[in-house]
């Protein structure tokens, strides 16, 4: 499987996962009498919602490899993860400031960036203990949403919908790339134009 497709494949994964979790995560607010969340619920909850969506994706991984764990294979994953990850940081970050401009305050979740950034990287290093203990990945949970997620996308029309959706996604994800490396090169040259063209600190110019 090339990186297109893997990365197209994933995207419908990931659309999915956050389709049905959205039922997962109502299911929690209505266990909870529907009460407002403490920002330590909030991301113990997305902390559950990470590493369980690294488990399934981990299992399809395997799946792509026809059973076969091959660290060569899982690096380009682990790459689409954590772009994956930090669009979503970004997202979020991005609806606090447009929210606090507006003098607003997100009613429906609580963004902390450090724990935004930690609850990212426990997923992270989850997917990669998963490398080195496969047999913990095949646990009940992960195995009904592998499962849900297969039926969904088997689905005539709602599987269409998420399909363009995984599209979408690697559509952005090339952009993101893109644009990434184009940031990174501007970078550079203007640091290397800078020090061509810089100044003494103690010389004086008419």
């Amino acid at each position: 499987m090339d990186i297109l497709e893997l990365t197209f494949q994933l995207g419908v994964f990931f659309a999915i996962y956050g389709f049905i979790w959205f039922f997962v995560d109502l299911g929690f607010k209505v266990l909870g009498g529907g009460n407002s969340r403490s920002t330590i619920e909030t991301y113990f909850l997305k902390t559950i919602q990470y590493v369980f969506l690294v488990n399934v994706i981990f299992l399809f991984s395997i799946d792509m490899n026809s059973g076969y764990i091959s660290l060569l294979n899982l690096y380009p994953i682990i790459g689409i993860l954590t772009l994956y990850f930090i669009g979503k940081f970004q997202k979020n970050q991005n609806n606090m400031m447009m929210f606090s401009r507006m003098g607003l305050k997100m009613s429906n979740s609580q963004f902390n960036p450090k724990y935004e950034a930690l609850v990212i990287v426990i997923a992270l290093f989850a997917f990669i203990g998963l490398m080195f203990r496969p047999d913990i990945a095949n646990n009940s949970v992960a195995l009904w949403f592998k499962e849900s997620i297969l039926d969904i996308e088997s689905t005539a029309i709602i599987g269409f919908v998420f399909k363009v959706i995984g599209f979408f996604f690697l559509v952005g994800l090339i952009l993101k790339t893109v644009n990434a490396f184009q940031y990174i090169s501007r970078m550079l040259f203007e640091r290397n134009d800078r020090k061509d063209s810089g100044f003494d600190d103690y010389e004086e110019v008419s």
